[in-house]
This record gives structure tokens, sequence and C-alpha cells, in this order.
């Protein structure tokens, strides 16, 4: 396997996963807890007592201060010890480690790498989450028993489409009548694929009913133009810009459903799969809503995870490039993604930016 670039940022949570009370999760190999402060400021930590080893989301929050459940010892939110029965001058060797987090776009950002380097700007935009114009049609947490690259795989190569998803979201043969074009700008890799001349996929006919906009009139019914743009950057964030509109016009007032992918690595083999679906606000009822949440619902857990998994379980502990891959050209968004991620884990490694008790602990 690979590992783990530790320099970037991950979703750890969603945002209101995260409350008083204290929730564990592992990521990249590391347990960590979370929590607010009373003044709502997020805190990460790693999840174990340095005394008995004991995960700290096992205790509780008091105050700004997280309290250990097996026998009480209390730590501040940098990690430090403030248990009167704990000499915490002697004992500040045992401090926590303490990862820099960020509240932002309805997500908790965790950077794991070097602190001095965790930049907020670096965090790629998902401002569409914070569009009042746009509502949130569907959201999910996905366990996937893979590895981490798998899964974004999986998201840059859309030809699995018009296969495994015959039967939920794809009732175009897009592999067949689309056009595919990759491209890649700094370490940001844009996989797009679109369909020039098409009837409107089913989930799509509602909306278009629906939307208000003038660029619909006397457009409602005929050849549609849909596209599919994948956006990745590392360590692995994707924003999937699924659209529809009338053939021959722009995008300008075109429906888009804007979808945050979010897949954080809890272990080598085990992966965090954040999604979610944004849609202009159509003014749909909340049964079509619902719906479409378990169409999204049923494509990412019931379609795309078994395979990816089966997947997995084929390659075993065995390296992707050591298997020596069959590579097609709809590939090449996933393969270059792979070999930018490659690239920043060497670059990494030579400058020695992972901390030391993350790299001891692999």
């Amino acid at each position: 396997m690979a590992g783990y670039l530790r320099n970037a940022w991950y979703v750890g949570a969603w945002s209101d996963e995260v409350g008083r009370a204290p929730l564990g999760r592992k990521l990249l190999g590391q347990p960590v807890v979370f929590y607010r402060k009373q003044d709502g400021t997020l805190v990460a930590m790693k999840d174990r007592c340095p005394h008995r080893f004991v995960p700290l989301s096992l205790g509780e929050v008091d105050g700004d201060e997280i309290k250990c459940g097996y026998h009480g010892l209390t730590f501040d939110s940098r990690g430090n010890c403030t248990s009167e029965r704990a000499d915490c001058a002697k004992d500040a060797q045992f401090a926590i480690t303490t990862y820099p987090v960020v509240d932002m776009y309805k997500a908790v950002w965790i950077w794991m790498g070097d602190p001095a380097l965790a930049d907020p700007s670096l965090i790629p935009d998902f401002s569409f989450f914070d569009d009042p114009g746009r509502v949130v049609i569907s959201r999910g947490l996905t366990h996937v028993k893979s590895n981490y690259q798998l899964e974004a795989d999986n998201l840059l190569d859309l030809t699995h489409v018009d296969t495994i998803h015959r039967n939920t979201i794809a009732n175009v043969p897009m592999t067949r009548i689309g056009e595919y074009k990759v491209s890649q700008v700094g370490n940001t890799v844009h996989s797009n694929w679109t369909i020039h001349k098409s009837p409107p996929p089913a989930q799509y006919v509602g909306w278009i009913a629906a939307s208000k906009d003038p660029v619909w009139d006397g457009r409602r019914d005929g050849d549609m133009e849909l596209w599919i743009d994948v956006r990745w950057d590392p360590g692995s964030n994707l924003i999937v810009n699924a659209g529809i509109g009338p053939a021959g016009m722009d995008r300008e007032g075109k429906i888009e459903v804007l979808q945050g992918h979010f897949i954080t690595p809890e272990t080598e083999t085990t992966t965090h799969y954040f999604w979610s679906n944004t849609l202009p606000d159509l003014g749909i009822s909340q049964e079509d809503m619902d719906m479409f949440h378990q169409i999204a619902r049923r494509a990412f857990e019931d379609e795309d995870r078994p395979m990816i998994e089966a997947q997995q379980e084929a390659m075993g502990d065995i390296d992707f490039w050591a298997h020596r891959p069959m590579i097609l050209k709809e590939d090449a968004g996933a393969i270059r993604a792979r070999r930018i991620l490659d690239k920043l884990l060497r670059e990494e490694a030579q400058a020695g930016h992972a901390p030391q008790e993350l790299a001891a602990a692999e």
C-alpha cells in the first residue's frame, strides 16, 4: 500500500456530528476524538489517555476539557493534563497530540501532518454547500472495507456507471455516446464526460418540470445536454458536477447537481466515505428529495461498495501498481490522481514532514 498523505486536509466528520459529547473516529491509522468547547470551538486530539491508554471518547467533556472515563484524568483543549492527581509540570511529556481542525462547508476538516503547514486556504472550494440558493437533497457517511484510493478511482472513472448503476441512476448509456476529456491544473485533476444530445435521465424529469428559470421556456422536451464533471484534489476530496440543460445552449440556468465526496482513510484497507448531493432550490417536495436520497444511498452503498470491497479483497496487500493493471483511455483521470498522490507522498517522505509519533505508529 502507498500509505497516507499526511500534509493535507481531510474530512473527519460532518459538522453536525460533533457536539459537546466526544466523538471517536480512526483517521489515517490514528484514533482521534472530536468535541466542541462551550463556545462551539472544535477540538481534535489523539483518542488515547496516556495513563492506561483508554480512548478518551469513552469519557465526557467537562467545561472545555475532556475527562477520561476510566480514572477521571482531565486534559485541556491543547492536550495538557490538568488533573490535580497528576504533577502536570513533571508529566508534560505525556501531553496528548492535538490536531489543527477547521469547521467549513458543513464539514470538520482535520490536518494530521506538520501543524506548521496547516493552512485553511488549502482546503478546496466547496462553497456551494453554503449557497442559500441550493438545498441538500441527500447526505451520508459510508464505511468501505477498501483502500481509500480505490474509492477515488471509482469516482474518477465513471465508465462503471453504465454497468453497476444501470438499475438506479444510469438510464443513458454515457460511455457509448459521451465525450471524455481529462485535464490537470497543478495537483488538481479534472475528469469530465459530456453527452451533447440525449433524452433526460429519469431523475431529472421532475426537476426540469419544476424549474422556473426562463432558459427552460419551450425547451423542456427534446434533446438535452448532459455532463458529469469530476474535480479531484489531494488527499482525496472530490466535487462531482452532474448537470442537464437544453442541447446547444450554454450552462447558464441549467440544472446542476453539485456533489461533495470526501474520502478519508481509516486504515490502509478501510475508508470513511462522506458524500452529499445539493440541488438548486426548485421547490421540489420532501417526498421527491427523500426518493433521490434513497437512490443515491443505494448507488453508493448497495452497488459501488460491494464491488470496491471485492476489488480490495482480490488485491490483498499487494500494491495497485504491482498488479500491473490494464489501463484504458477512460482511466486517465484516476491514473493522474494516483501519480500525483505518489509524487506528493515521495516529497513528504523526503522532507520529513510527517510527525515522528505518526510515522512510528505505521
